[in-house]
Parts: structure tokens; sequence; C-alpha cells
């Protein structure tokens, strides 16, 4: 038994070293990789195009010349511009309007006409303080109101800068007003003072300045 028992364990200890000897002799079998499983690709819409940019338009160009028609909506004046040449001038010393509702416009100013490329001041006149005359409006216009003047040309449009009160000796001597100033409109009354004689000629001119608006003439006023 005791042989039998050594040749056990002489054959364990054998199995045991052949299976040692097997891990360390033995090639590992190789193994095969299961396939790569691809990754999903994520489509992405492209990005829209930004809408192309609008064109600029083109400012509306009016060639100066002749004021045919004058309207201020905010005072509800609208009428018709007649021309007051030198002649009349000398005949009526200085500027008076035929009729109340005339607007007269002073053809001695040089380049004096109305346009977008105007190289000078359009000036018109007409009576108030009187019925029906046709620049009563003139006290109550306001900063940014609008005017328009037709021409054969085209619509223009101003807007209300301020309005001067002055004696008329100094109308003809101030700088703000007889400067050469390209584009824009001056209208111009008599005024009189409250309780002032109608019957007595007046000493005092409104002047109500106004500049070409590039915008609102584009736009139409």
């Amino acid at each position: 038994m005791l042989i039998a028992k050594k040749a056990l364990l002489g054959g364990l200890a054998a199995l045991v070293c052949a299976l040692s000897f097997g891990w360390v002799v033995l090639a590992p079998v190789p193994t095969t990789a299961p396939p790569a499983t691809p990754k999903a690709t994520i489509q992405r819409a492209a990005p829209a195009a930004a809408p192309p940019s609008p064109a600029p338009v083109a400012d509306l160009v009016v060639p100066a010349s002749a004021p045919l028609q004058l309207r201020v909506a905010s005072i509800g004046l609208d009428g018709a511009v007649s021309e007051y040449t030198q002649e009349m001038i000398d005949e009526r010393g200085g500027f008076d309007p035929s009729e109340p509702t005339t607007i007269s416009w002073d053809t001695t100013i040089p380049d004096g006409l109305a346009g977008t490329d105007a190289a000078n001041t359009v000036y018109l006149y007409g009576h108030t303080w009187i019925d029906m005359a046709v620049f009563n409006g003139l006290r109550d216009l306001q900063p940014g109101a609008v005017a328009s003047i037709d021409t054969a040309n085209g619509t223009l449009c101003y807007v209300t800068q301020k309005t001067l009160l002055l004696d008329k000796a100094e109308y003809k001597t101030n700088d703000e007003l007889t400067n050469v100033i390209p584009n824009r409109l001056v209208l111009v009354s008599c005024s009189r003072p409250v309780g002032y004689d109608p019957g007595i000629a007046t000493v005092q001119n409104i002047a109500v300045v106004l500049q070409l608006d590039q915008e609102q003439t584009n736009a139409g006023c």
C-alpha cells in the first residue's frame, strides 16, 4: 500500500509537472476578436446660409429747378409759387406779393433753386396777419414740422429748424438768413405784434428756417 501510495503520489506529481510543463511549453491558442461594431455616423444638416443683405437704396436725386408748389400739412398750407423778379422789387419797393394768397419766390438769389443738388437757399415770401393770408400759420410752425416743395423734377422734403422774429432792417444783414447755405428753405412774412395798428406798415419780419431732409425726400413726404 505504501508503494501504491508513492506511485499514486508520483503519478500525481507527474501530472502536476506535466500540467506545469504544459503551461510553460504550450503556446496559447490565439483567439479571434469579435468584429468591431461600426460607429453610427450622425448626419448633420449644413447650416442654412444667411440671407443676402439688401442692397443699399440710392438717394433720390432731384435736379435743382424752380419751386412750383409749397405744402405744409401741419398748418394747412398748400399754395402755388410764383416768381418775384428784380423788376417787381423795384416797382413795389421790396417784397409785396400781389394777393394775400400769393407765395412769391425770390428769383434774384444766385442758384436759389430747389433740388437735392441745390447750391443755395430758396426764399419764399407771403402775406400774414390778415384774413386768408397764405402765411398766417407761420407763427405756429414747430421745429420738426415738414414742408414739401414740388418742382418740375420732383418733390423735396424740408424739416423746420427754427423761427426767427427780427426787425426788417436786421433781416437784410442777418448772417443766419443771408449766408449761402445749400438745400435750405426760408419762409418770410411780416409780423404784427398784438395790438399793432393794421393800417401802419409793419417793422418786423418772421422767418422760418428749414433744411432739406434726404431720407424723407427718398420716402416721400
